[in-house]
């Protein structure tokens, strides 16, 4: 199997917007249909494993019915292609998974973002002027500090879920990648 370096995610969430942040998370979320894409995956690597062995029952097979070089060329390809088979049914089940683990991280992202908190000190200030509430405007600083709190921890809370999301991602994304298929006829590359 090939072994592949995964990028490490180096987006700074701190500068963004908590409103952004949102948006992120819930365009184009969709766990339901990541894990159809994953289902097919996992399909697809059993189709893979029943290929695989109907390789190895040939080659088997072939043993009674072919004797001499030729027939130990059939199943040297046969063993090949089996091997191949195997490996690309391992890596796809992994993909599934990862198809899998990945929109249930997605999901939590969602439902774990907070709502954004609005902090406009001028439109808060306006409205307890226009109110004429003599309480509200003596309360409007510890209101303006309590609100830019509120909105400074959601804010926060959004940062964090975003990084949490995205170390999650990166730690479901399979190590291995899949191998060129091999050469099955003479010592020509594959395409030639």
């Amino acid at each position: 199997m090939n072994e592949r370096a995964i990028p490490t995610p180096n987006r700074r969430y701190e500068s963004y917007r908590h409103e952004t942040m949102r948006d992120e998370v819930e365009s184009g979320n969709d766990p339901s249909a990541a894990g159809e894409i994953g289902l097919h995956w996992g399909e697809l690597a059993g189709r893979l494993r029943e290929s695989t062995q109907e390789l190895r029952n040939l080659s088997t097979g072939s043993v009674e019915l072919w004797q001499g070089t030729a027939g130990d060329a059939l199943r040297g390809v046969l063993d090949k292609a089996a091997g191949w088979s195997d490996e690309a049914a391992e890596i796809s089940a992994a993909v599934a998974e990862a198809v899998s683990q990945q929109a249930s991280v997605a999901a939590r992202a969602r439902a774990e973002m907070p709502e954004p908190v609005a902090y406009d000190p001028a439109a808060m200030i306006r409205e307890a002027a226009a109110g004429g509430d003599i309480q509200a405007l003596v309360g409007l600083s510890d209101a303006l500090a309590q609100r830019r709190e509120d909105a400074e921890a959601a804010r926060q809370k959004a940062v964090d879920v975003m990084n949490n999301r995205d170390a999650e991602l990166r730690a479901a994304v399979p190590r291995t990648a899949f191998a060129a298929p091999p050469t099955l006829t003479g010592d020509r590359p594959a395409g030639d």
